[in-house]
């Protein structure tokens, strides 16, 4: 599913009432807005399977992200939604021409220069790559069929075990 159809699900259930649709604030989703893990979640439990979410705006996604060539206001990136866990797998292309990540740092209003490293892998050429990124305790609680992460975290938070 393409994250505007994903945008247009949530809105035509916006419509019928269902509040989970709504993002924080009370608000239809439109394009470019961020689909928060709520929403998300809900569209993906009532789906009822694992979605592949698909072309997400660029100003939303990482700076270094693959913009789509058939539609540069999206990235080539995808997350994978599980139900009763939502998000759990997040990945995109990534840049991997020299002078079009200068400019995204540009454009994201980033120092290029602390991040050297990071542009010479691209400076003397590249080729097409991508990457993702599996949330190990999501991966847990979708195993372990619990609601919250929380309860698959290695390193847990609660009270009188938090410290800053």
């Amino acid at each position: 599913m393409r994250y505007e159809q994903a945008i247009e699900w949530l809105a035509e259930k916006a419509a019928q009432g269902e509040k989970q649709a709504l993002n924080k604030e009370g608000q239809v989703h439109t394009f470019g807005m961020d689909i928060e893990e709520a929403p998300e979640r809900y569209m993906v439990d009532t789906i009822g399977e694992p979605i592949i979410l698909t072309h997400f705006p660029r100003p939303i996604k990482a700076f270094y992200m693959q913009p789509d060539p058939e539609d540069p206001r999206v990235t080539e990136s995808a997350d994978i939604l599980i139900p009763g866990v939502g998000e759990i797998v997040g990945g995109s292309m990534r840049i991997y021409d020299h002078d079009t990540l200068v400019k995204a740092f540009e454009d994201n209003g980033l120092p290029k220069d602390p991040y050297y490293w990071f542009t010479d892998q691209r400076k003397y050429g590249s080729c097409e790559h991508g990457g993702y990124g599996l949330g190990l305790e999501r991966f847990l609680a979708w195993m372990t069929h619990r609601y919250t992460v929380r309860e698959c975290c290695l390193y847990p938070r609660f009270p009188g075990r938090c410290t800053p």
